[in-house]
């Protein structure tokens, strides 16, 4: 079991993964529609586990609190992976706000669980890992990516509202 420095460091992440991978919305999409096609297809390759897929959505000048980079992110990932050979997310974003064209800011809910997680009633008994993620998000060269992240447990209203 993840002790709760490791653990949230490893759901960050986890979690970076999620708006990292699906690179660009279309350019007929607006931005907002863009980072949320990007979350949507974020969860499917975070359980999917490839880090070779979030390390080119992250953004070469990605840092954080806690001192991550881009590359120790990727290799924190990475570990994750190995040891977690199932990973399942609910997720649900809180907000979404444009900052000028290239910048934005998200916070997104987040539950982790190694089997499926239907709906938020499953994640008592699957004893869910529960975690809110404030990112704040750049557009480079047409691919939105993660510049910088904080994050803190989330409760179970987060996910009922």
């Amino acid at each position: 079991m993840l002790t709760p420095s490791s653990g949230h460091r490893l759901f960050l992440a986890l979690w970076l993964l999620l708006p990292l991978l699906s690179g660009c919305g279309s350019d007929q999409s607006s931005p907002e529609e863009q980072i949320r096609q990007m979350l949507t297809a974020g969860e499917l390759a975070v359980e999917s586990r490839s880090v070779t897929a979030v390390q080119e959505h992250i953004s070469e000048q990605y840092s954080d609190e806690a001192g991550n980079q881009n590359r120790s992110l990727a290799r924190l990932l990475a570990g994750y992976f190995i040891a977690h050979q199932s990973i399942h997310l609910l997720t649900q974003v809180g907000s979404i706000t444009l900052i000028g064209e290239d910048q934005a800011e998200a916070t997104v809910f987040a539950a982790v669980a190694s089997q499926p997680i239907q709906a938020a009633a499953d994640l008592v008994s699957l004893r869910a890992e529960l975690m809110r993620f404030d990112l704040k998000l750049v557009n480079e060269a047409s691919h939105w990516r993660v510049r910088s992240a904080s994050w803190r447990r989330a409760d179970m209203q987060d996910f009922l509202q």
